[in-house]
């Protein structure tokens, strides 16, 4: 049995045809000996998915590949990072279900397309950004508006390569959330110097942003 519903199968049939322009790579790091149901069901949710639009396409790596991981620009596995021949880093620490899904998809179809929904303030001020910058947003599946902020991150890191933008499951890297004193999510940290809690409108999250910068 499959995790997509036969009709959500179709809609993002329709969405995939409609928006898709370019070839999109879901590109997913997993521990090939492990055989646990988180593990394999993230790989399954992303093999369901490839197979719904001739553009996109799954490539699965092994954790234990640490040059290809360091390469990719990543640090923990499972990871799963959305590339195309368009520039910017989106990437997901865990598996985009629950509410993360739709922005997972979301994510697809930007890399796919054209697509950057943000103001032209916004896509201004950020072209200016000539340092790397690394944010991390740190999420629960059952959290309703961290798709919000993880979006956003995603979103500045098309406008701008220069930019870093990785979901990170709380639970699942819980390691690391302690490290950041995660305690309630969306919580976002810029550069591991700046960080927030809840999905800001982007000019606000911006000027978070450009504090971890000045």
């Amino acid at each position: 049995m499959g995790f997509l519903k036969e009709e959500d199968k179709e809609y993002l049939r329709n969405e995939f045809k409609k928006n898709l322009k370019r070839e999109v790579e879901l590109l997913h790091f997993t521990d090939k000996n492990d055989n646990s149901d988180y593990l394999q069901s993230s790989k399954a949710l992303l093999e369901e998915l490839v197979e719904l639009n001739d553009y996109l396409t799954l490539t699965v790596k092994d954790c234990s590949d640490k040059a290809e991981l360091e390469a990719e620009g990543l640090l923990m596995c499972p990871s799963t990072k959305i590339k195309s021949s368009r520039k910017g880093f989106i990437n997901f620490y865990g598996i985009p279900a629950g509410y993360e899904f739709s922005g997972f998809v979301e994510d697809i179809i930007d890399m796919g397309s054209d697509n950057l929904p943000l103001p032209d303030d916004v896509v201004l001020a950020l072209s200016k950004i000539d340092e790397p910058i690394d944010i991390k947003v740190f999420i629960t599946s059952a959290c309703p508006y961290c798709v919000k902020a993880v979006r956003t991150a995603h979103l500045f890191s098309l406008a701008n390569d220069n930019i870093k933008a990785s979901m990170i499951d709380a639970y699942g890297f819980s390691d690391l959330a302690r490290e950041h004193n995660v305690s309630s999510v969306p919580h976002i940290v810029v550069n591991d110097k700046v960080s927030f809690i809840g999905a800001l409108p982007e000019k606000e999250f911006l000027s978070k942003i450009m504090e971890s910068i000045e």
